[in-house]
């Protein structure tokens, strides 16, 4: 039988953007988003079910799964009361490589793919998970973070030299194989330390272990206090020092 992670490398290996057929950003609907709800789904019936006051991504009658790509505090009411209900799977597609494709509005004319310098790492979804940390842990939760390599379609219609500050993000299409990393229980996210991290540290001593910058840091932080991982140890001057918390 195929396993979950064989047939998720396989449904993004044929995933394609049908340029000549849709266009872009001619779909409703986002189309990374749309895909995986098919490929959650059982078929077409489980998609986009009421259940009580809300909308659920997929449900199937036992099971929720909830598809989020950011924005993750408007998914904290819904989430509290699903998880009342069902066991709930929350999906964070993260890309782990971007290549951006520039397309000229005037006459159509697209770049040929530029690798971002940018990198999503299993611990940068902490950024968006610190919107729902006080959920993570609960027993009927799990969050699976797929890492991924992505093609960003975007239009060269902002402001600048270049046009490309404020442009417009038209669609985000997936290349290659994805890593499925599945996120639980403490020790799941314990897993996520990177090996070099001394047991004591300081924010700053974790920014350069972890290549995390800016609020990425700290909202990583708070997750893993807030999950037991690691807690505050007092101060070395005026930073805050943080020991690993007891496996």
């Amino acid at each position: 039988m195929e396993t979950y992670e064989a047939r998720l490398a396989r449904f993004f290996e044929t995933f394609r953007f049908p340029a000549e057929e849709d266009g872009i950003g001619t779909l409703g609907e986002k189309k990374l988003h749309a895909a995986l709800k098919r490929f959650y789904a059982k078929d077409s019936t489980c998609m986009e079910v009421p259940v009580g006051r809300f909308v659920a991504d997929v449900f199937d009658g036992e099971r929720i799964v909830e598809i989020q790509t950011r924005q993750f505090a408007r998914l904290q009411k819904k989430l509290c009361f699903f998880l009342e209900r069902f066991p709930v799977t929350v999906v964070y597609p993260l890309p782990r490589t971007r290549y951006l494709i520039w397309t000229d509005p005037a006459t159509g004319e697209s770049s040929r793919p530029r690798k971002s310098p940018a990198v999503g790492t299993p611990l940068s979804a902490l950024h968006e998970l610190y919107h729902i940390r006080t959920l993570l842990g609960v027993e009927n939760l799990t969050v699976e973070v797929l890492l991924f390599d992505l093609d960003e379609y975007r239009l060269l219609d902002g402001y600048g030299k270049t046009k490309k500050k404020g442009s417009t993000l038209v669609e985000k299409i997936p290349r290659g194989e994805p890593e499925l990393m599945r996120l639980q229980s403490a020790e799941d996210y314990r897993a996520l330390l990177p090996e070099g991290l001394p047991d004591v540290f300081t924010a700053a001593v974790f920014q350069k272990h972890t290549g995390l910058k800016g609020r990425k840091v700290y909202s990583a932080i708070h997750v893993l206090e807030e999950l037991g991982v690691i807690e505050a140890a007092g101060k070395d001057g005026r930073a805050t020092v943080y020991k690993k918390g007891d496996a």
